[in-house]
Formats: structure tokens, C-alpha cells, sequence
């Protein structure tokens, strides 16, 4: 029996929120997924913050539901335009559509997988970096700028540098989506650096890489993957690059100290969920490159058979009881 329920965020287009909803369901434990795409325009909401209570505290396109005893923060996507609007009124009913829905659920108590505020704040890479460095955790040699000099001034002192978004995986042009991955910089490119700085970036030296490792921690547990990037060229740089499919994974172990203090770290940045990127140097060192408060998982299942989506469901199936 369970005396609550879980309200899970997300969008119709996660395999994650699939994959952990079926758990749920296989549990027996109440739950609620509210795809975010369907707001505002296929769905209704009601708030009344002088009157919500345990029994009631939103309704959704006419169904009250109670406040949760659990919520999953796993994923935001916004609806397609509805023909014939206009640009800015859809930008304007996304706006306040986000505020509502957000607004209603930030007061909620319970346990977060994990709270928009952490997930916010833990988006940006320069603060993660700094606070791995803060807890012990090495991390490569950094410099975060969009001035043309300090980008060759580092190169200077790298030899060998790399360059990655601060933020955003994703760039629009002309209507197409394009992943931006880890680059190279490499000497010719210092002679167009003076476009740098319409954008600030990541630059870092370049780390030698025995395995990539991704470690997904769900409470407090630790599910750590070796990833062989080093044995497929496309992939040794960004693992994410390659399209092999049989890109070697196996199952690996951290040390005590290395746990201990990405545990930490995760709860400095007050996330109950994360996917943490590392390198596992020739030389055995562990170095951070950053975390992912909302990452993908389901390929570490289907290749080692962790049971992470199982893990998730457990801990929001231990929020409901």
C-alpha cells in the first residue's frame, strides 16, 4: 500500500519517463505523468494557492490531484506552434505557460528527483568545474572566454586543446538542429579565432584518455561505466560522436575516495539524480568533466544490465510510501 503518489515532469518523447513508468506501474505505486508538450495548448490548468491542500492541489484539464509525496523533474519540451499564430503571442503563451506550471509545483515538500532550482543551477558547466575542483575532484586545465588573445594564450600554454559549449549540446541553423561536440583546436584554426568571441566557450587541455567513464548516481547509489572510446577514432575524443553501436562499455568500480566525493558533489548541488562524465587517464587518475543532472541511461542498461531504471523507480516508489 502506498499513502501517496509521484508526479513525474517530463515530455511523450522520453524512453527514460517510459521505461521508469513501467516500473512504477509494476510496483503498484500511484503516479501521474504530465508530458510538458501538452501545455497550454492541448491541456488546462488550475492553481489556487490560497486553497490547495493535500486533496487538491492542481487540476489538470479537469482532474484534481492531490499534492505529491514524490516528484520527478526529468524533462521540459515545449509544443509545436498552433497554425496561424503569431510568433510572439506562442512565445508569450510558453512563457506563462512555463511560469504556471513551474509557480504551482516549486512549493511542493517531498523528495525531488531532483528540484528545478538544483537542476538549474547545475546546468552550468564553469559552476560545476569549480565546484568539483573545490571538493578534490580533478579537472582538466580551464579557461571559460570569448577573447580571441586568452583563447591563443591558452593555447600556448595546452599545446593540446579542446573546446566545448558552456552550456548547450544543441545549435538551430536554418531550421536544421546540429549536436555540437568536443572539438580539437588545433593551430590553423587560431587564424579565424577572432569569431570566438561571439560566443564564450570551454576551452581545456586536452586529457589523455584510458576510458571515458559514465558514472549514473541515483540516491545514493553509483553505477559506473568504462566506455573503450579510445578503440574506435570517431568516438575517442567525444565518445557521443561515433555511430558504432558496439562501442565496448563493461562494468567498472570506484575508488572509495573518487565515491565518496562525487556523492558529495552531488549533494553540494543538492541533485538526487545525475550523469557524470570522467576520464580514466593511462596514468589511473580520475578526472571530472561534468554532470548532467538529467542525462540518458537506458543504453548502460541495455549493454550491462545495471538496473538504473529499476533504482529510479525504487527511490520515487520510496518517495511514495
Amino acid at each position: 500500500m502506498h499513502d501517496g503518489h509521484v508526479l513525474i515532469i517530463s515530455t511523450v518523447a522520453d524512453a527514460g519517463t517510459d521505461e521508469v513508468v513501467k516500473r512504477l506501474t509494476s510496483l503498484g505505486v500511484p503516479h501521474k505523468r504530465l508530458n510538458t508538450e501538452d501545455h497550454p495548448f492541448s491541456s488546462t490548468l488550475t492553481f489556487r494557492p490560497d486553497q490547495n491542500s493535500r486533496e487538491v492541489w492542481i487540476t489538470l484539464s479537469g482532474e484534481a490531484l492531490p499534492a505529491p509525496s514524490g516528484i520527478w523533474y526529468r524533462r521540459f519540451r515545449t509544443p509545436s506552434k498552433p497554425e496561424g499564430m503569431d510568433e510572439g503571442v506562442y512565445t508569450f503563451c510558453l512563457q506563462e505557460s512555463r511560469s504556471a506550471l513551474l509557480g504551482s509545483i516549486l512549493n511542493i515538500g517531498g523528495r525531488w528527483m531532483s528540484h528545478p532550482a538544483a537542476v538549474w543551477q547545475a546546468e552550468h558547466k564553469p559552476f560545476q568545474l569549480t565546484l568539483a575542483s573545490k571538493l578534490g575532484i580533478r579537472i582538466p586545465r580551464t579557461v571559460v572566454t570569448n577573447d580571441p588573445e586568452v583563447i591563443r594564450e591558452a593555447f600556448n600554454e595546452f599545446q593540446q586543446m579542446i573546446v566545448k559549449p558552456a552550456k548547450s549540446g544543441n545549435v538551430t541553423q536554418s531550421g536544421q538542429e546540429f549536436a555540437v561536440f568536443t572539438s580539437r583546436v588545433l593551430k590553423e584554426h587560431l587564424d579565424e579565432i577572432e569569431s570566438a568571441r561571439w560566443s564564450p566557450a570551454i576551452y581545456q587541455a586536452l586529457v589523455p584518455k584510458r576510458f571515458d567513464l559514465r558514472v549514473t548516481i541515483v540516491g545514493d547509489k553509483i553505477f559506473p561505466a568504462a566506455i573503450d572510446s579510445q578503440s574506435d577514432p570517431t568516438a575517442s575524443l567525444d565518445w557521443r560522436q561515433t555511430s558504432n553501436p558496439q562501442l565496448p562499455h563493461h562494468r567498472t568500480a570506484l575508488p572509495d575516495e573518487i565515491a565518496a566525493k562525487l556523492l558529495w558533489m552531488m549533494k553540494s548541488l543538492g541533485l538526487t539524480f545525475g550523469a557524470i562524465d570522467m576520464i580514466l587517464t593511462p596514468d589511473g587518475e580520475y578526472v571530472f568533466l561534468e554532470v548532467n543532472p538529467n542525462g540518458q541511461w537506458l543504453w548502460i542498461d541495455d549493454m550491462l544490465d545495471y538496473g538504473i531504471s529499476n533504482a529510479v523507480a525504487l527511490w520515487l516508489a520510496g518517495a511514495a510510501q
